[in-house]
């Protein structure tokens, strides 16, 4: 079995059982043969896109993921190589994201590595800074419990895309030395290996942090933006106040 197939296997299966259903209820809910969804969860059968539709309809499955699930079934039928790691901040990067007021960084998709990052961003986040990841930063630095008002919900749910988006994508040497060092939290057990409340919420991605300057809560909307033209490793992150 292809580490990619595992994954979407791995996925599948566990938000079945998390949805509580039997693969008889899915397979009526789907339109999609108990058997196939037996084959596609034991890893044995590469899904097609129009099974994985129909599973991640009733699934409820996160726009993020079904992207990222999509992509991954694609990685079956062809040849792809690992992302490798990302190089030197372009200056015009730079340029760009010191432009932006609000807090905002690059960052590397699953690892969640921080290449470079804002004034505003490393004051909103203390100690979040380029070379860290915001996995560790999260689970291990003290301040983030201060930053974030929703600590506990919001560190699940980035624990839990983590878990679901690295495999297949990721090295393997990667992801083990980062469950290493976040093990290390008290909390690791428990955000890895459960599914959080509602990861739907990956799709509406508000979140209260504290006000470096005057304490009070304030509330704002992250974006995740890819490099299209020219074409990065990275991805744009900001936080943006949710207009009153």
């Amino acid at each position: 079995m292809t580490s990619s197939r595992a994954s979407i296997a791995r996925y599948l299966r566990e938000r079945r059982e998390a949805a509580g259903l039997t693969r008889n209820a899915l397979s009526a809910a789907a339109g999609i043969s108990p058997a196939l969804i037996q084959k596609i969860e034991q890893g044995t059968r590469a899904p097609t896109v129009e099974a994985l539709t129909a599973l991640f309809d009733v699934l409820e499955v996160p726009d993020l993921f079904r992207d990222h699930l999509v992509a991954l079934s694609y990685a079956d039928r062809y040849d792809s190589s690992v992302p490798g790691t990302a190089g030197a901040v372009p200056a015009g990067d730079r340029v760009l994201l010191d432009a932006i007021p609000y807090p905002a960084s690059l960052q590397v998709y699953s690892t969640f590595d921080i290449v470079a990052a804002n004034a505003a961003w490393e004051r909103y986040f203390p100690g979040l800074c380029a070379g860290t990841t915001l996995l560790e930063w999260m689970l291990l630095d003290e301040r983030s419990r201060t930053a974030m008002l929703d600590w506990h919900k919001q560190v699940h749910l980035c624990v839990y895309g983590f878990r679901v988006m690295s495999q297949g994508v990721v090295p393997q040497q990667r992801i083990d030395e980062l469950i290493a060092s976040c093990a290390q939290a008290p909390e690791w057990t428990e955000f890895w290996t459960t599914e959080p409340d509602a990861p739907t919420h990956l799709d509406r991605p508000v979140q209260r942090f504290r006000h470096p300057d005057t304490g009070e809560p304030i509330t704002m909307i992250m974006h995740a933006l890819d490099h299209t033209i020219p074409r990065r490793e990275w991805s744009l992150v900001v936080f943006c106040p949710v207009p009153d």
